[in-house]
């Protein structure tokens, strides 16, 4: 519990500041002690609660005709990559987690973009794939992210728009668990204490975020997902 509640606190700082990454760092950690669906909800409670608090400002400065292109897409594919998830053994998923997070993170640090013409397709279709690996893994940012370093939008915006569609995807995540009936007393309680480290860690890195630092940030936070990913591993045990 103690290395969770950690988790959660770390995960927070790192969206908090730098827009995304809360899964990256959480579920690496989290599978090693939780089911994949206990690991998943638990996630999409505590960031439901916990990111809240910055979520006022993120929809002030977010593009909104993107978003909701994005989420459209989210919304459609979730439920049936959570479906496939139930097939999953503890160990695939933890292994899926990892690689996913190591191999993405690669993709962001190295620099490689989509560099095609962002049309209302593209988008929504990435916001569907987002869903697909949401679903899967737990962690649905990271296609949204290569596609928006490519656009022109100032950074204050990339990072709104990757805080919404993460936070649309929790609250799918939430209705789809409600709506099935997987959804226990204990992910309820667990997911909900949770959320007080994670906001903190959302309320001090969105305080500390400033746009004329994202390299740094993004370096911290590359870090952090690395150590997590690779510590997450079942070989470890």
């Amino acid at each position: 519990m103690i290395w969770i509640l950690v988790a959660a606190l770390i995960a927070g700082l790192v969206r908090g500041f730098s827009g995304f990454g809360t899964a990256m760092v959480f579920l690496p950690v989290a599978s090693q002690y939780l089911t994949p669906f206990e690991a998943i909800a638990s996630l999409a409670i505590m960031e439901f609660l916990g990111t809240f608090a910055v979520m006022r400002k993120s929809w002030g400065d977010a593009e909104k005709t993107d978003l909701a292109r994005l989420v459209s897409g989210m919304f459609i594919v979730t439920p049936f990559a959570l479906l496939l998830l139930a097939q999953a053994s503890s160990d695939f998923y933890r292994y899926s987690v990892s690689i996913l997070s190591l191999f993405l993170l690669i993709l962001i640090g190295t620099g490689i973009r989509y560099k095609g013409k962002l049309n209302p397709f593209i988008i929504f279709s990435v916001g569907g794939l987002g869903g697909l690996t949401g679903g899967l893994t737990g962690i649905p940012g990271p296609p949204v992210i290569l596609l928006y370093v490519a656009s022109s939008h100032p950074i204050s915006v990339i990072r709104a728009n990757n805080l919404l569609f993460l936070y649309f995807f929790d609250v799918c995540v939430v209705m789809f668990f409600l709506i099935s009936g997987v959804l226990t007393f204990k992910v309820i309680l667990l997911g909900s204490i949770l959320a007080i480290p994670n906001f903190l860690g959302n309320y001090f890195g969105a305080k500390f975020f400033d746009p004329n630092k994202n390299n740094q940030y993004r370096l911290f936070a590359y870090i952090i997902i690395a150590i997590a990913a690779i510590t997450g591993l079942p070989v470890w045990d």
